[in-house]
């Protein structure tokens, strides 16, 4: 088990969502800098805050659920409901 969510489960006293995945985050900073995108761009192409994916791509924001969870699903970081292709921008498919 990750110790990130062992303490989060002691402090909150309930399980919560595992963070998203550090090797599709780094997957996922590889393909916006391999097309020179920078985060406000990626956040205005998934219609998201910019200040909130830029939370969950630096891990300070949990996404374990509400805004960074959809948000992580959105850029393929978690697996959830909207995982569906559609979900997903074609230029941003996530890496499973």
């Amino acid at each position: 088990m990750n110790s990130q969510v062992s303490k989060d489960e002691e402090r909150r006293g309930r399980p919560v969502s595992p963070r998203p995945d550090p090797e599709r985050i780094e997957a996922l900073r590889n393909r916006m800098a391999a097309r020179g995108q920078t985060v406000k761009a990626l956040a205005r192409e998934i219609g998201e805050d910019a200040s909130n994916v830029y939370k969950v791509i630096s891990g300070n924001r949990a996404a374990s659920s509400g805004v960074g969870h959809r948000i992580a699903v959105k850029l393929g970081l978690k697996d959830g409901p909207d995982s569906s292709p559609e979900a997903v921008p074609a230029k941003l498919e996530p890496v499973r």
